[in-house]
């Protein structure tokens, strides 16, 4: 495997492969050695990009060199975008593994918790803490190989703070003293209660208490745990039908009392690991083996992943080309994004009609009266807008990021849903906009995606056919009555509602001052 990649020149990007908060990864190709890697780009313009975490986890997987971890291959700057490139794991995650159903056989989850193990104490030894290890974050590879990924929350333990204060991770996989965020804060620890949840996964094709609760319900409970034992008893771990050494495996990964709770080395010496040892080659067929039955589940279920090829933008190239040409090619067109102009000239206020195949150039069609546009205050009321949409845009992410995970968490989506709304998260950041609507010569700036909605429970709400009345039903929900303009059951406002209304009537103002 090449040792650094440089620049974007060195690689072919080929398909998406992945997308989250942070951008999109491709695979790509070093076209020197047609080896394989993952491209991970992170838009450097997105205000949710958080430079500091990206050179924390930048920082921390530079300094990794062990084969259970995925490779660190360079990082570089390409048209606002940062470029980090990873060694590709071409098997998928455990947690797409799992689609098929849940893994019984207890030798391969042993493999699995061997190879995570044996990174986790890696890690740990350099005082380093993974903090959201989650079967999304461990790899597959085609050859048998197992790896850990993504350490954007990752952080580096110093002599002098061995702990850290922060609340971070996935709900389900995370340990009572993450959640609870106390004084004494957390170690290295936490990353073995994840790897406990980790393997219940794989026995029970979901996280413990995924099935019972939805996730700040799980953290309520999690947190409560204060005994070794509650836990356990509320996941009803003996009830479960594995052997006794998996089962004490889980009870030491789940001890609440972090003092008790045993590192990943001595964690490596448990009978679960060192009795279901095996060689390279058949771990690597028992691998292959996850991977295959994943492959035959998709062709059976019809699962199909949409191929998003990546295309470069040769705008830039192409402006460089034109100022660079000293003669000019006859025929040819020369378009200069740069030189267009944000509002058009007073020459051409009238919109003009469309013209059809059948009209001829000479023909001329009458123009319509129109009233003088002061294009200063235009563009003084426009910048206006555009400000306000700034300071919302951050809160609609915000909103539209939750509403997103949760569905994705909720729903079993496949890949087509999953792009699909991915489309829409963007479409409603796009769509927080102003449109300018004139009534009694005073104009006013309503929100698109807001209009949208609002015509849309308007529109659903006029007739009651019988189609109409279906829609109804899936779409409102039961607390909304049926009337011209739909009102939520009144209930007692409590001491929490009161502090939204207030929180809520302050922003407003807020932004009435702003558009002011």
């Amino acid at each position: 495997m090449t040792s650094r990649i440089y620049s974007a020149d060195e690689l072919e990007v080929c398909e998406e492969v992945g997308r989250g908060g942070f951008g999109v990864v491709y695979r790509g190709l070093i076209k020197t050695t047609n080896e394989e890697v993952a491209i991970k780009q992170i838009d450097l313009e997105n205000d949710q990009t958080d430079l500091f975490e990206i050179n924390k986890e930048i920082s921390i997987i530079s300094e990794c060199r062990l084969p259970q971890i995925t490779k660190y291959l360079g990082c570089f700057v390409k048209n606002y975008k940062l470029w980090v490139i990873m060694e590709f794991v071409n098997g998928g995650s455990l947690f797409e593994i799992l689609q098929p159903g849940p893994v019984t056989d207890e030798k391969t989850i042993s493999i699995i918790a061997k190879e995570i193990l044996l990174a986790l104490d890696y890690l740990h030894n350099q005082g380093k803490i993974h903090r959201d290890l989650k079967s999304q974050n461990i790899l597959l590879g085609s050859k048998g190989e197992i790896k850990l990924t993504d350490f954007g929350v990752s952080t580096q333990l110093s002599s002098n703070f061995s702990r850290r204060n922060t609340t971070v991770g996935t709900p389900y996989w995370m340990a009572p003293e993450v959640i609870l965020n106390d004084n004494g804060g957390h170690n290295s620890k936490a990353d073995i209660w994840s790897l406990g949840c980790c393997l219940y996964e794989l026995f029970n094709g979901k996280p413990p208490l995924q099935n019972q609760y939805p996730p700040m319900k799980a953290l309520r409970y999690i947190s409560k745990c204060t005994k070794d034992d509650d836990f356990v008893t509320i996941i009803k771990l003996n009830e479960l039908e594995i052997s006794s050494n998996f089962k004490d495996f889980l009870i030491e990964c789940f001890r609440v009392d972090t003092r008790k709770r045993l590192s990943a080395n001595k964690l490596l010496k448990h009978k679960f690991i060192t009795k279901n040892s095996v060689d390279s080659n058949e771990q690597s067929k028992l691998i292959k083996t996850l991977i295959t039955n994943k492959h035959l589940w998709d062709q059976e279920n019809h699962v199909l992943k949409s191929q998003k090829f990546y295309l470069p933008t040769e705008m830039v190239q192409n402006q460089q080309k034109w100022n660079l040409d000293e003669k000019e090619e006859e025929n040819t067109i020369k378009f200069d994004i740069s030189t267009m102009n944000e509002y058009p000239s007073p020459k051409s206020t009238t919109r003009e009609s469309s013209i059809s195949p059948e009209t001829t150039l000479t023909e001329k069609t009458p123009k319509k009266k129109t009233k003088k546009i002061n294009y200063q205050t235009l563009q003084q009321h426009d910048s206006k807008q555009k400000n306000l949409s700034k300071t919302l845009k951050p809160e609609l992410s915000k909103i539209v990021n939750k509403v997103f995970h949760k569905l994705d968490t909720k729903s079993s989506l496949s890949t087509e849903q999953y792009d699909l709304l991915v489309s829409l998260n963007q479409n409603f950041l796009d769509l927080l906009t102003f449109s300018n609507t004139t009534g009694n010569d005073n104009s006013t700036s309503k929100l698109i995606i807001c209009q949208y909605l609002k015509y849309f429970m308007k529109e659903l709400n006029k007739n009651d056919n019988d189609s109409r009345l279906l829609l109804k039903k899936l779409i409102l929900p039961s607390e909304m009555k049926n009337t011209d303009t739909i009102k939520i059951k009144s209930k007692e406002m409590g001491p929490f509602d009161e502090i939204e209304n207030s929180l809520f009537e302050t922003w407003i103002d807020e932004m009435k001052h702003l558009k002011g």
